[in-house]
């Protein structure tokens, strides 16, 4: 009879840890709703690609979405 109240009991104690954990584990819902800003978007001088402003390559008012074509734009002027 003790060995059954054993078994009994460490299935209750697995049991409430599995609903536990996912509780846990659950997302907020409130994070998954707000979309992120996407902020100014600039098109590259270069190749027409519209990226976002804080990742372009800036060179006075001319923006680009890489290094390379700030530098092929440099060779054309």
């Amino acid at each position: 009879m003790n060995l059954l109240r054993v078994i009994l009991l460490a299935v209750a104690i697995w049991l409430i840890f599995r609903i536990v954990k996912r509780y846990l584990n659950r997302p907020s819902k409130t994070s998954s709703r707000i979309p992120p800003e996407p902020g100014d978007m600039v098109r590259c001088e270069q190749c027409g690609l519209h990226i976002p402003k804080i990742e372009a390559v800036r060179d006075n008012d001319h923006y680009f979405c890489s290094k390379q074509h700030l530098e092929q734009s440099k060779g054309e002027r």
